[in-house]
């Protein structure tokens, strides 16, 4: 049973979720954690005090060059994830909250938000990774479009069974084809949410969705109490995993070269597959930690593992996962972690 699941979140009108696609634009250098790109983490909410950080609250913190991490939202925005877009000089983050999609384009100094009083809960974002004025979002009420910048906004829910939808992703080939994760299914449109087709997954919710970077015929799943599903050939069959069966799978990552795959989610600890996704060993579990929700390889060194976890922050490993240490935020329920910017 997922603990933290989709009737939770739809009474927390105040929280949203996202899954952000990988930045297509500018090509260039990437850059680890430890060469100048910045940390990024959404802190959903708190359990008690929260420390490692120079501010307190809940909402969007970095950490730049190891140092405490920092406040760059306004304090205690309910936030579930963050959208980037990078197009030449232009530089736009995005917020998944409660209250809406917010928007920055001074490096969070400050937000717009973008949506109006009808589109409360956000649950994921997916910004156009060519037309910044392109934006999908997802809510309790299925999935929206703008391709106004946000002046205005339309349903794109035709063919949905249910329309709740926990997470997209857009296919790294073609940005008119996503995959909506909802209640019942995984969805794909393959004209920018004109029409949703059922993939065939099975019936039980899709919490988490992700694409192979080296074999893009290879989607991951994370079901609830289901484990991780997987599809070789685009979605024609499906196979379960070995070894994560059973268990509500909310977070799935990939290094950047496709060889090491993760997966986690509520008291299963961290598990790992050199085969494809074929089969899963739990590589670590900490005696604290009873949900992680969000994991992280750093594009520019396999070995650099991040996970966050529910309410004990962020911990971070430098060896594939080999050994771990507390990398601050402890209290703090982290929903997504990224690495910005991506390129020179």
């Amino acid at each position: 049973m997922n603990p933290f699941g989709r009737i939770a979140i739809s009474a927390l009108i105040a929280l949203a979720s996202a899954h952000i696609p990988e930045p297509s634009s500018g090509g260039g250098h990437q850059r680890s954690s430890g060469e100048g790109a910045s940390l990024y983490a959404a802190v959903f909410s708190v359990r008690g005090s929260v420390s490692g950080m120079s501010t307190g609250g809940f909402g969007v913190f970095v950490r730049e060059d190891g140092n405490l991490w920092r406040q760059v939202t306004l304090s205690n925005v309910f936030t579930f994830g963050l959208g980037f877009f990078e197009a030449g000089k232009s530089r736009r983050y995005y917020i998944a909250g409660g209250n809406g999609l917010h928007r920055s384009t001074d490096g969070g100094n400050s937000w717009r938000i973008l949506t109006s009083w009808k589109t409360m809960e956000v649950l994921s974002v997916v910004p156009h990774p060519v037309d910044s004025a392109t934006i999908y979002i997802a809510t309790p009420w299925g999935g929206h479009k703008t391709v106004d910048d946000g002046e205005s906004w339309v349903e794109k829910m035709n063919g949905m069974r249910r329309w709740y939808v926990e997470d997209l992703l857009m296919d790294v080939r073609d940005p008119e084809t996503l995959y909506a994760g909802s209640e019942d299914d995984l969805y794909r449109t393959t004209n920018g949410g004109e029409l949703w087709k059922p993939m065939g997954v099975g019936g039980s919710p899709i919490l988490a969705v992700m694409q192979h970077p080296v074999h893009h015929d290879l989607l991951l799943t994370g079901v609830e109490d289901g484990g991780v599903r997987f599809t070789t050939d685009g979605g024609m069959s499906w196979q379960s995993a070995e070894g994560l069966r059973e268990k509500s799978i909310y977070a799935i990552a990939s290094s950047a070269d496709g060889k090491d795959l993760y997966a986690a989610g509520w008291e299963t600890g961290l598990y790992r597959s050199d085969d494809n996704a074929r089969s899963w060993r739990r590589i670590w579990n900490h005696p604290d930690v009873e949900g992680i929700f969000c994991i992280l390889v750093d594009p520019a060194d396999p070995a650099g593992v991040f996970v966050g976890t529910d309410g004990d922050g962020v911990f971070e490993s430098h060896d594939r996962g080999r050994s771990w240490r507390r990398a601050g935020l402890e209290g703090g329920k982290i929903k997504q972690i990224a690495i910005y910017p991506r390129s020179q």
